[in-house]
């Protein structure tokens, strides 16, 4: 009985060590959503397959990330160890699931983000791995007054007709500088190597951001090139800010795409066409109260025939039970040139999210 004292004792001694210098944080999100989409009356309710009938709406459970909650159900770990003289070393693991039927990425695991990274206070960072592009960033830090989901301002309509597009999300074997914060500006540098693998391309991005008082923005740019195509492609600028009046704050964006292409997501490229999307938002907080509401819309300028208008506006309440567990309704509205072929023209949602 003393010899296994004395052996807890030693170990807890050791881990005590050990959490002095580091530490590892299990993190994560559940949020389930009842939901009812009504197609137009050209389309399915569940898509363009055999599922559902033509212009019928439908009831789902959906996890919160099919652009219905607050967002993806996802758990993940993050650490940090302190390496002294103002230098250390993180990571951060991310895995996606969708909570209605507990089901992952089928192709990889940490498929939400996959890094390591060493940064110093007076250097700034460097992040190595699978990272969010710098267009996704500014959406949540900046211009999306919903923060991800509900009302997204990323949004696809069909192929080729998208609101605010943010380079798949995420960028794989990717390569991150982010300089020091001086005076409330950041810049920071994104690249994502080619590897000549099928259906890639090497992405290069950099942005701007400020954040001071009530008011944040940022300016990005990014690009494609290579894989499949010859020469730089999909070339886009996006700014975004928001405004804190104390009552609400305010958010608008605004994005330019030129050579639009889908090459890394379909295998296929396509140049000579232009992209234009703004939005406009408002967020509202009263008492354990959010309130929200956004407007979206993108126009696509193919090289022959006509412009192609795509628009999406919603609101939405969020009403927190405590820290870590909201209720929420959100409400949207999908329009535009052949909206009657839209699969989710209308949609509604009640659901509930905790956080651990």
């Amino acid at each position: 009985m003393n010899k296994s004292i004395l052996a807890l004792a030693v170990l807890g001694t050791l881990a005590g060590a050990a959490s002095a210098q580091s530490s590892v944080t299990l993190y994560g999100r559940v949020d389930q959503a009842l939901t009812y989409r009504d197609p137009g009356k050209n389309a399915r309710a569940l898509g363009t397959n055999s599922a559902g009938k033509v212009g019928e709406g439908a009831w789902l459970l959906e996890d919160g990330g099919a652009a219905t909650g607050l967002g993806q159900s996802r758990w993940g770990l993050r650490g940090t160890e302190d390496l002294g003289d103002g230098l250390r070393a993180y990571f951060v693991l991310e895995s996606g699931f969708s909570a209605d039927t507990g089901a992952g990425n089928a192709t990889k695991f940490f498929d939400r983000q996959s890094y390591v990274a060493l940064g110093s206070k007076t250097f700034g960072d460097v992040r190595l791995g699978r990272q969010e592009t710098l267009s996704r960033e500014l959406d949540l830090r900046f211009a999306d007054a919903s923060g991800e989901n509900e009302l997204s301002i990323v949004d696809s309509f069909a192929s080729g007709r998208v609101l605010f597009q943010n380079f798949g999300t995420r960028i794989d074997n990717a390569i991150n500088y982010r300089s020091p914060v001086l005076g409330g500006f950041q810049l920071n540098i994104l690249y994502g190597f080619d590897e000549k693998a099928a259906n890639t391309a090497e992405y290069r991005g950099i942005s701007g951001t400020y954040v001071g008082g009530p008011l944040s923005a940022g300016l990005t740019y990014e690009e494609y090139s290579g894989g499949k195509a010859s020469g730089s492609y999909n070339k886009v600028w996006t700014l975004g800010a928001n405004y804190n009046f104390g009552v609400a704050t305010v958010f608008g964006a605004y994005q330019n795409t030129t050579d639009f292409g889908a090459q890394v997501i379909t295998g296929t490229f396509t140049s000579g066409i232009d992209h234009d999307a703004f939005n406009i938002g408002v967020r509202v907080p009263y008492g354990a109260w959010t309130f929200k509401g956004q407007y979206t819309e993108s126009t696509v300028n193919p090289a022959s025939g006509s412009d192609v208008k795509s628009e999406k506006y919603g609101l939405s309440a969020a009403y927190s039970l405590s820290k870590r567990t909201t209720v929420y309704g959100a409400w949207t509205e999908r329009s535009g040139d052949a909206d009657q072929s839209f699969t989710r023209k209308t949609q509604v949602a009640l659901g509930v999210g905790h956080t651990f």
